[in-house]
């Protein structure tokens, strides 16, 4: 049994960057750049896929896949449940879970992720 929860800060950020391309398509083609219109609203079509189907937390029956920032990127990460010390609501939309380090997920609903948590850990 899998479980998939969107990662609360990737889609804020995808949700920005699709209606500022939106809007910067809108005035290139309002300009009559239409190069730049159809540059804007490439850039905006991939936004909205990023937005829709990347960067999703997993819980696993064995372990977790979360996003973290490593160096200059957001890199999924596989944690074994056996290695989580504990797990902590933080707020609406931030869990903290210690394991060899502590790490910082963001989603929706965080209530959620922690009754799922605790159904896969069982």
């Amino acid at each position: 049994m899998i479980k998939k929860f969107k990662e609360y800060r990737t889609f804020l950020f995808c949700l920005c960057l699709f209606i500022i391309f939106i809007l910067l398509g809108i005035y290139a083609f309002i300009q009559k750049a239409l190069p730049q219109s159809i540059g804007c609203f490439l850039l905006s079509l991939i936004a909205l896929l990023l937005m829709c189907a990347r960067y999703k937390i997993i819980l696993f029956d064995n372990e977790m896949m979360i996003y973290e920032w490593k160096v200059a990127a957001m890199l999924p990460t596989l944690i074994p449940y056996q290695n989580i010390q504990s797990i902590q609501k933080k707020s609406k939309h931030h869990i903290i879970v210690e394991h060899q380090k502590t790490s910082h997920i963001y989603v929706f609903n965080s209530d959620a992720f922690l009754k799922a948590y605790q159904e896969m850990n069982q």
